[in-house]
């Protein structure tokens, strides 16, 4: 091989090695940083599917204290729900809000590329949230946003900077481990690290007006030294119980219970309210508005052991980390019972409301937020105060089973006297039945009746000694009514003729009849009575099918229905068994239904809160919290009773009540 072939196949080869070593040293962007490289580009061109999200991480830098917070929201790929893991697992209501956080990023166009020289981030806020690389006192770091799929793929990550001056809704943004800053126009509300914006901030979930009963239970927990024995001992202060009941804005008082704390155990006393004490109505509905209306500020979990009905076990006891946690937020731990149940009683009393669905909720307060046992901050992500301070509180449900009485069922007949006892019931004592609804002899005793007023009435006429002999005496109504109309005239009467009368005995002839004489027709004397009895049992018989006309030992016919075979009586008698069965089955199923729908809706609602301690706001405890001298609105309202805030341990343990300190101390 001669030189000019060696030469010229060394030129070839360095041609070769310089442009594989031009197209290694070549930058290439990454993808997300948009079609092409310039300005009117996607940010994020294959981020197209806000639903695609299954997860947001947000990192925050705290330059006071040199530290990163993260805020987490993912979905679990098995059951579909969104929890914040940054809150230990917190249930998320976070569909809606989640898909507006990823439609933040979605479709972003680049409006200006300002530079490329990391020298500048600091100064447009885009510096990347590394702790390694960060310490306290640096400024100008960014929010690192990054939304990842099911798979854990990242869809589009981003750190977002400071607003572009006098460019409305512009921002600079820049790509994690990229040089270039871009300036978009962007909505960052959505990607919100706020804590209340990704839950559902109705606790309860129930209406105010759904409420039918409320019980508050006034008294204070406390942990302490006993002086006699110089032991971790429990006091319990109980300063009032009570119980009101509630329709529409209206409310009543059903007991009221005070305790004398100054003896060696707690005595209770039932108080009795004056008419002219009334009811502090706006404060009661202030607390129920208030339920209605509750929301937390912040979440921690419980320990393990404590069951969704707020009964602890022993570990939970005996357990130095557990108690110690419980009693620092308010919440202790002790026996109570002939069983020794482990219950936990609350630093600031309870408060529970029924609804008319028969579901209570139980609220136990504990103490402020924030502050342990032995006065140390407790878990690092605390919120701010809300109206200065927040609290503690812890949230149970019980089926309240007064509100589902067994329904009043009708008897059942099984004989054909049972059968008849049911059409006809037994009028209530002291009730008299109209002579209608009485014995079939009833009528019987209306027709004697009848027949005794005309013959009365025929006599009563003759009572009087004078009359004026030109106004004839009016005949009886009741033989006008009833009396059979004839075309021949009436007989004279001779009973009816009184002294100095004139009696009429023929067309146009006349015949005075005068004192003490006798009538003149001696007929006239021996058919008066037999004429008016006659006249009496016609008028008083005008139908002869009538009970009156039936013989004395003819049972009366009730009605014009023919009577009723035995076989029909049996057939009757089954459908009213049949009947009355069906509806009391239906008032019984109707019964079971309710009842298991309010065990439904307390196992959900006890499901959600089984696991945490809730932070509210001060200002809400104050509305949930009612002192007996704020109960009433009378102004001459009894006093509260000096010994219900005396000191601890007065004379040791309430009646009942045993402390288990935990294991070691």
């Amino acid at each position: 091989m001669n030189e000019t072939k060696k030469t010229g196949i060394f030129w070839g080869v360095a041609v070769v090695v310089a442009l594989i070593a031009a197209v290694i040293a070549w930058p290439t962007a990454p993808r997300e940083e948009g079609e092409g490289e310039g300005i009117g580009g996607l940010l994020f061109s294959d981020f197209k599917d806000p639903l695609a999200a299954a997860s947001l991480k947000i990192v925050t830098f705290d330059e006071a204290q040199g530290e990163l917070k993260n805020f987490e929201v993912r979905k679990d790929s098995e059951s579909g729900l969104w929890t914040i893991p940054s809150k230990s697992g917190y249930p998320a209501d976070a569909i809606e809000q989640m898909r507006d956080a990823a439609n933040a990023l979605v479709g972003l166009d680049i409006l200006d590329i300002p530079t490329s020289s990391p020298e500048d981030h600091a100064g447009m806020g885009v510096v990347e949230p590394k702790l390694e690389d960060l310490s306290p006192g640096d400024e100008g770091v960014g929010r690192l946003v990054t939304f990842k799929d099911n798979a854990q793929k990242v869809l589009a990550s981003v750190i977002i900077g400071q607003k572009v001056k006098e460019q409305e809704g512009q921002v600079y943004v820049r790509i994690p481990g990229q040089d270039p800053v871009y300036v978009v126009k962007l909505d960052d509300k959505p990607l919100s690290t706020q804590f209340q914006d990704w839950i559902e901030e109705d606790l309860l979930q129930l209406s105010s007006i759904d409420i039918e009963n409320v019980e508050i239970k006034d008294y204070n927990a406390t942990l302490g030294i006993d002086p006699r024995t110089m032991k971790p001992g429990f006091n319990l202060t109980r300063n009032y119980t009570a119980k009101l009941a509630k329709e529409n804005s209206n409310w009543s008082l059903d007991s009221l219970t005070e305790y004398d704390n100054s003896g060696t155990s707690t005595v209770e006393k039932n108080v009795e309210i004056s008419a002219d004490q009334k009811l502090a109505a706006q404060k009661l509905n202030d607390l129920a508005n208030a339920l209605d209306d509750l929301k937390f500020v912040d979440v921690n979990r419980k320990p393990d052991g404590i069951s969704a009905n707020l009964k602890a076990d022993k570990d939970v006891v005996t357990d130095n980390e557990s108690f110690t946690e419980l009693a620092g937020r308010g919440f202790i731990p002790i026996k109570q019972g002939t069983e020794g149940e482990i219950e936990l009683m609350s630093a600031n009393g309870e408060v529970t409301a029924t609804t008319k669905d028969g579901v209570k909720y139980i609220l136990r307060f504990g103490n402020i937020s924030g502050i342990t046992e032995g006065g140390d901050e407790a878990e690092d992500e605390q919120p701010e105060p809300a109206g200065g301070v927040n609290r503690y509180l812890m949230v149970s449900t019980v089926v309240d089973d007064s509100k589902f009485p067994v329904p009043d069922l009708q008897p059942i007949p099984n004989t054909l006297e049972d059968l008849d006892a049911l059409d006809k019931p037994a009028p209530p004592p002291g009730v008299v039945l109209p002579p209608e609804l009485n014995t079939p002899e009833a009528p019987a005793d209306d027709s004697a009746e009848m027949k005794e007023e005309p013959a009365e009435a025929a006599s009563e006429p003759a009572a009087p000694e004078t009359a004026e002999p030109e106004t004839p005496e009016p005949e009886s109504p009741e033989p006008e009514t009833s009396e059979p109309e004839s075309t021949e005239p009436a007989p004279a009467e001779p009973a009816e003729v009184e002294s100095g009368e004139t009696e009429v005995s023929g067309e146009g002839e006349s015949t005075t009849v005068g004192e003490g004489q006798e009538p003149q027709d001696p007929a006239a004397e021996t058919s008066d009575a037999p004429a008016a009895e006659t006249e009496t049992e016609t008028e008083a018989k005008p139908e002869p099918e009538t009970a009156a006309t039936a013989p004395a030992d003819s049972p009366a016919p009730t009605s014009d229905e023919p009577e009723e075979t035995e076989e029909e009586k049996m057939e009757r008698l089954a459908a009213v068994q049949e009947k009355i069965t069906k509806e009391n089955e239906r008032k019984l199923e109707e019964r079971k239904e309710k009842l298991e729908q309010a065990r439904i809706q307390s196992k959900v609602l006890n499901e959600r809160f089984a696991d945490w301690y809730y932070v509210i706001p001060e200002a809400t405890y104050s509305k949930l919290r009612i002192s007996r001298e704020d109960l009433f609105e009378s102004a001459n309202a009894a006093a509260p009773n000096p010994a219900a805030t005396g000191p601890a341990f007065p004379g040791g343990l309430p009646a009942g009540l045993q402390f288990t300190p935990p294991a070691g101390n």
